[in-house]
């Protein structure tokens, strides 16, 4: 590929990332936290209570545009870049590990003056969710979690293969063909891409390759939050994929059983990111849950 076609066609994904930016109603901004900077996305100006929305490792705060766009509810939503991510910088001295990611989310929060959040995490995000309602029980008023690391049950296909071979395919991106594995993997049905658009989108990931293998170096020290679920008050609800390849559906019952007060909903033919798969499906269940639903009422809603 040229130069001219590589320059056109990474223009081109960032003209369709603003504009579903814009349809879901979500403005650029950053904050300095802790000697670190954080990109993120907003929508609503009131911080007594907001919707934080965390992604995955090596992800960035675009894999919740869809989710935002259809969600109904009136309350701030705040979808940051995790330290290393997309646009947003770690401090010098800080690592990529769970607590260091958490104490970074807290410190975003509390640089933006928000009250208390309501968390929704994506399998990292999901894992650092539940830190967060761990280490911070008061500012953290409920959680959704989405294919959630953190309660590893039973090997997922992923981790067997990791154990098999060494190579973590979600991270080891060298090469297009990498990307369309990787997004294999990670979707039960993935979207048609177009090539000019898959391109550009494997490049960003090619240019990443050496720090999101630290990332999920770092995030596999301290990524088992069993520990903690114990502990954890907040209301919950459990959104899963039931062919997710990258965290076992058994893990959605681990948290079900071992959260006191948590509901769960798996959905049936999708992958490890139902926000990106099923988005309408998850923004209604989430809109549902936040209106205070029950489970039998979640599940008609989704």
């Amino acid at each position: 590929m040229s130069s001219w076609t590589t320059r056109l066609s990474d223009r081109l994904l960032a003209m369709i990332l603003t504009a579903e930016c814009k349809s879901a109603r979500l403005e650029t901004a950053s904050v300095a936290v802790n000697g670190g900077r954080f990109a993120y996305l907003r929508r609503g100006s009131s911080l007594a209570e907001a919707i934080v929305m965390l992604h995955g490792a090596a992800s960035d705060k675009s894999a919740w545009l869809r989710l935002a766009k259809y969600m109904r509810t009136d309350m701030t939503i705040l979808i940051p870049d995790l330290p290393g991510h997309g646009e947003s910088t770690a401090a010098p001295a800080s690592g990529y590990d769970i607590q260091a990611q958490t104490d970074g989310v807290l410190g975003f929060l509390a640089a933006l003056g928000v009250g208390r959040a309501h968390v929704i995490g994506n399998s990292m995000g999901g894992a650092i969710a539940l830190r967060m309602a761990a280490d911070s029980p008061d500012s953290i008023a409920s959680l959704v979690l989405i294919d959630a690391a953190g309660a590893e049950t039973s090997p997922s296909w992923l981790r067997q293969q990791f154990s098999e071979s060494g190579i973590n395919p979600m991270v080891a991106i060298r090469s297009t063909a990498d990307y369309k594995k990787m997004i294999g993997i990670g979707m039960e049905k993935p979207p048609y891409i177009p090539g000019f658009l898959l391109g550009a989108l494997a490049r960003n990931y090619i240019a990443r390759e050496e720090i999101n293998q630290r990332i999920a170096r770092d995030v596999d020290k301290d990524l088992d939050q069993r520990h903690v679920l114990g502990s954890i008050s907040a209301r919950s609800l459990i959104i899963w994929g039931a062919q997710d390849k990258v965290v076992h559906v058994d893990d959605a019952q681990t948290l079900h059983t071992r959260l006191r007060n948590s509901e769960k909903v798996v959905l049936d033919g999708i992958g490890h990111v139902p926000m990106v798969e099923a988005p309408k499906k998850v923004a209604d269940l989430c809109d549902a849950f936040y209106a205070g639903l029950p489970a039998p009422r979640l599940a008609k809603a989704a």
